[in-house]
């Protein structure tokens, strides 16, 4: 079983930031379908100061220093609509393990991952079905939330959650976009995947990812 402590969490929040930029042009390739095209420079600068951020961390922080740390640095980067969205996902996800100095299970995650999505939809006003991240995000809470009764490794949890965001987002090609520059070009979206989405899965799998190699 990972112990998940801070120093864990703002090294996963380091690979999170690698996955990210690995994908920059892929993400902005899908923007380019039905946006402005720039998602993926606008997630790989916030991620970058993110990962600055996670290495300047002392090695006995707390998760919650380290996801406040990520939420400073959305702040600080990022003026792009998704900088915002990251900000308020990463300040719930801190208060969310407020006096914890570990976060080894399952439901610990759940929440962590249910927090950040309520802050996104609570900032951005989009609903389930609206071709958001939240389109990959609410999926992956009901995914993991339902592990967390069942209970298990929280490595397999965190894997398996991040191959459900990663479905949902494949399946956001089916929908038409009601938020952003997409909107406008409604059902004409139908057959694209939407970046957010495909970047939130980029994330959780990078989560996944660090958890598992401690």
């Amino acid at each position: 079983m990972a112990q998940v402590n801070g120093a864990l969490v703002a090294k996963a929040l380091v690979l999170v930031a690698k996955k990210v930029e690995e994908n920059k042009d892929y993400l902005c390739e899908l923007d380019g379908e039905v946006g402005d095209g720039d998602h993926g420079v606008s997630m790989t600068i916030g991620m970058r100061a993110v990962s600055r951020a996670a290495k300047d961390l002392p090695a006995n922080c707390t998760p919650a220093d380290a996801f406040q740390s990520a939420a400073d640095a959305y702040a600080d980067e990022v003026g792009a609509t998704i900088g915002p969205l990251y900000e308020a996902a990463f300040a719930a996800a801190a208060e969310s393990v407020q006096g914890k100095s570990e976060i080894n299970e399952i439901a610990d995650w759940a929440k962590v991952y249910n927090s950040m999505a309520i802050a996104i939809q609570k900032l951005g006003k989009a609903e389930l079905g609206d071709k958001t991240l939240l389109d990959a995000f609410f999926p992956a809470v009901d995914h993991i939330t339902e592990l967390s009764n069942k209970g298990g490794k929280l490595e397999d949890a965190l894997a398996s959650t991040a191959k459900s965001a990663l479905d949902a987002a494949i399946a956001t090609k089916e929908l038409v976009p009601q938020k952003g520059r997409a909107s406008r070009l409604g059902d004409r979206a139908i057959g694209h995947q939407d970046a957010g989405a495909t970047s939130l899965a980029i994330v959780l799998k990078g989560f996944a990812d660090a958890i598992a190699q401690g």
